[in-house]
């Protein structure tokens, strides 16, 4: 029987691949009986199982768990209190999974080795760490965390928070103040409002900001301003009506002696430097402070409820290159003088209602896609002068009349898609 099983598994998978499937086959079971169920272990070549553990059958002996434990995985537990301090003090695994549970409290001893923490599709209320300097990805999916826990701020090492398909309602960005946090990943919860304290510099190193799939209706852009090193921010599928930027030294110059001093940090606006730069022959000396938004590149605001878009919420955002805007209700694109990013070079309208377009000052822009929209007219006038290509695929507006596409002119506008 069992030289036939090895032939008909043979016929199915390399010799390669048959080691491996039986070798993450082979596991060692040993069941502990209680007055009220069966808490059972399950140890692989490098994990350890414990499944259905309970109030009633709580483990106070973990001595089963070995130094070759480089997994500790949780599945069915259903405890009040889940204190991972007696198990973390005989092994040191590199990632614990908490899955299918039902708990109250999780928590996480100080000088635990796992560098990886995953709870998955499970009911918890409170997530409670100590000064940790190993653990370096938290993740919740598919959880009923309303808020991320304040004791995050004593994972000194952590990178990346990523709680997703749960029930956080807000995030108030004080909580990761100090936080060495470089990917922040928030996806599909429940978030209405995104929040910082006055004077409060969070997110140092965090270089990826995911909010799509929540319930915003409103982003003040300032929240950001002081995120040095952020360079990707998503605010994909959300309900936003509404985006704008409120700095503290907004209405004062926007020369690079406006400056804010928070914590001994100077932040101010590089816009007047650039601009200068531009018409310099010289390399100028940068300004004696840190460039609000000084890495953003990209943001994306698609799938949205935006009726019309200001510009000048960018306008401070001096290294833009990317701005999205497609599948809103927009009915215009108008791009005013002096308040827009000196630098976006594309520009994503696609699938929206858009009539009237106007991006002239975006001296920048190289590309602007406007594919399903509602262009009946449009003037070079209208369009950048360094534009390169424009696609207006799906709108009413008749190509041959436009003057770069004319027959009996040469093409001195943008290779334009119809």
């Amino acid at each position: 029987m069992a030289n036939e099983l090895f032939t008909n598994t043979h016929n199915a998978y390399s010799g390669r691949a048959l080691l491996i499937v039986l070798l993450i086959c082979v596991t060692v079971r040993f069941e502990f009986a209680t007055s009220s169920s069966n808490v059972t272990h399950v140890d692989g070549n490098v994990s350890c199982t414990i499944v259905n553990l309970t109030s009633d059958s709580e483990l106070q002996n973990y001595s089963f768990l070995t130094n070759s434990t480089e997994e500790l995985i949780f599945n069915m537990a259903t405890v009040d209190v889940l204190n991972l301090t007696t198990p973390l003090s005989y092994i040191t695994p590199w990632r614990v999974l908490i899955s299918n549970s039902n708990l109250t409290r999780v928590v996480f001893p100080a000088q635990m080795s796992p560098s990886v923490v995953h709870l998955l599709k499970t009911d918890v209320e409170e997530v409670h760490f100590e000064d940790n300097n190993s653990l370096q990805n938290f993740r919740a999916e598919y959880t009923s965390l309303r808020a991320i826990s304040p004791t995050v701020s004593k994972l000194h090492a952590l990178e990346t928070l990523w709680v997703s398909g749960s029930q956080l309602t807000s995030i108030n960005f004080d909580l990761l103040q100090n936080s060495t946090v470089s990917l922040l990943y928030l996806v599909g919860n429940r978030i209405e409002m995104v929040t910082i304290s006055p004077g409060v510099v969070c997110c140092q190193q965090l270089e990826e900001l995911f909010l799509s799939n929540n319930l915003l209706k409103q982003i003040d852009l300032g929240i950001v301003a002081r995120m040095s090193n952020l360079k990707v921010l998503l605010l994909e599928n959300n309900k936003l009506t509404d985006v704008y930027a409120l700095i503290s030294n907004q209405n004062r110059s926007q020369s690079s002696d406006a400056a804010e001093y928070i914590n001994g940090e100077i932040y101010c606006s590089w816009r007047q430097h650039y601009i200068k730069q531009e018409n310099a022959e010289q390399e100028l000396e940068t300004p004696n402070c840190t460039d609000y938004y000084a890495t953003l590149l990209s943001i994306s605001l698609a799938r949205n409820n935006l009726v019309q878009v200001n510009f000048s919420a960018f306008s401070w955002m001096n290294n833009l290159n990317l701005l999205d805007l497609s599948r809103n209700h927009l009915i215009s694109l108008t791009a005013s003088n002096g308040e827009v990013p000196l630098r976006l070079s594309e520009l994503f309208a696609s699938n929206n209602n858009i009539a009237d377009v106007h991006l002239r000052p975006l001296t920048a822009m190289k590309a602007v896609y406007l594919y399903d929209n509602n262009v009946r007219v449009l003037n070079m006038s209208d369009l950048p002068e360094a534009l390169d290509y424009l696609n207006l695929i799906n709108n009413p507006v008749n190509c041959d009349e436009l003057s770069h596409k004319s027959a009996s002119l040469p093409i001195l506008g943008p290779f334009t898609e119809c």
